[in-house]
């Protein structure tokens, strides 16, 4: 199975290097967060990564799912203390900045 960095580097774009090792980041720091939720956002961020990379779900599914992630966090972050809120509201940012405006854009 191809690992989600690989493909998300793989990607043809002059311009998107920067977003690509962003988005790289993004999921690093995200996974080591001190807050549980925004842990597991990552995870699933990254699952939903792995399976568009092996094509086990469809550019259109994922997305749904980075849509229906995006709310979570969103919905999430009214709960949540200051610092962790900070942390998924980043990683909320991210998906809409780096997914959802730059890297959909790359993908066949």
């Amino acid at each position: 199975m191809p690992d989600w960095k690989d493909f998300v580097i793989g990607l043809k774009d002059d311009a998107g290097s920067l977003a690509k090792n962003e988005l790289i980041g993004l999921v690093k720091s995200s996974n080591v967060d001190a807050d549980e939720f925004v842990r597991k956002q990552a995870q699933k961020l990254e699952r939903y990564l792995n399976q568009l990379a092996a094509g086990e779900i469809t550019k259109e599914d994922f997305v749904h799912n980075m849509k229906n992630l995006q709310r979570l966090n969103e919905m999430q972050a009214l709960k949540l203390s200051v610092a962790a809120k900070a942390s998924a509201q980043r990683l909320t940012l991210g998906i809409q900045n780096l997914i959802l405006d730059k890297l959909l854009n790359l993908i066949p």
